[in-house]
């Protein structure tokens, strides 16, 4: 079924390119190389490099329609620390290459509709829920219908989707969340989530967040809760300070207990407490650099666990 899926989106979008009066096909991609080191307690330290390569296609359609594909492929020197979905390649797979997004997208005016297989971001920090675009390969995104768009002052944004899992277990994820401009630099959001769990339990979350920059500084906020009967409440405080335009660093400390977040998959480690140091430095508009310390705590035994994730990444 999956390989069936690609071969009609690849094949979709190639086709369309020859049509008649069709406007050319838009390429992007991106090389990125990963070091990731990660310690804890009474654990074998494991460390690694994970070098990544993506290529997006979009073709235009007119009337505002377009289609997409993306292929995406990634060598990993320590398979335990990849991106890629290791039930489904194996825990001693190091290279992954496959299509694993694709769909239809409608950009009227200000907002855009996207049918298909995608990331999936959920609340102002991704607190709720990540599946974000640095996965790799089947198994690591979502299938469905997601929108984003202004009306007036409020940004509106949300998504109904089932997960692109292996096998039977593809859990379903419901989302909508609104964010009030009280200024160019200021925002305050709220969202709703619902995370039902095949032939298992639902749950509903909701959050609030807020934004704000002065100067050179900004700041982010977001809490959490959901209706488990307990240890159901998250949140993540992040403060960034802009040098020049090119350089940065952040610092963001974060609390995720067992049944926040939807499925246990938030951006930040599920059952988790710390604290992120984080520095950031563009060389040009494309080649990037990020250092990232990830300082935590397991919420279930107070044991002390490390990351270190150093980023090098181009556009193109």
């Amino acid at each position: 079924m999956k390989i069936t899926l690609a071969a009609i989106a690849t094949g979709l979008l190639l086709s369309v390119a020859s049509l008649a009066g069709a406007a050319p096909l838009e390429l992007s991609g991106t090389a990125t190389i990963k070091f990731q080191s990660e310690t804890a307690d009474q654990m074998p330290q494991q460390s690694g490099t994970m070098t990544t390569l993506t290529l997006r296609g979009e073709q235009p359609l007119g009337r505002n329609f377009s289609v997409y594909a993306r292929l995406a492929a990634q060598y990993a020197s320590n398979p335990l620390l990849a991106d890629y979905d290791l039930e489904i390649h194996g825990e001693d797979k190091k290279f992954v290459a496959s299509i694993d997004q694709f769909g239809i997208l409608y950009k009227p005016g200000g907002f855009s509709f996207n049918l298909g297989r995608q990331e999936a971001l959920i609340g102002k920090t991704a607190l709720l829920y990540s599946r974000s675009e640095t996965n790799v390969g089947y198994g690591t995104f979502v299938d469905g219908l997601s929108f984003e768009g202004p009306v007036g002052k409020i940004d509106v944004s949300g998504i109904a989707a089932r997960e692109n899992n292996l096998g039977l277990p593809n859990n379903s994820l419901y989302a909508l969340r609104a964010g009030y401009n009280l200024s160019k630099s200021t925002n305050l959001g709220v969202t709703w989530g619902n995370y039902r769990v095949h032939d298992g339990d639902t749950t509903n979350h909701w959050a609030i967040d807020a934004s704000a920059t002065r100067g050179k500084l900004s700041f982010i906020g977001e809490y959490t809760q959901s209706n488990a009967s307990q240890q159901n409440k998250a949140y993540a405080l992040s403060l960034n300070y802009d040098f020049n335009g090119k350089t940065a660093v952040y610092l963001t400390h974060f609390r995720v207990e067992a049944n926040a977040d939807m499925g246990g998959q938030s951006d930040f480690d599920n059952d988790n407490r710390g604290i992120y140091y984080g520095l950031t430095h563009a060389f040009t508009d494309k080649l990037s650099l990020e250092v990232i310390f990830k300082d935590q705590f397991l919420l279930s035994d107070d044991s002390k666990n490390s990351k270190l994730e150093i980023w090098l990444k181009n556009k193109f």
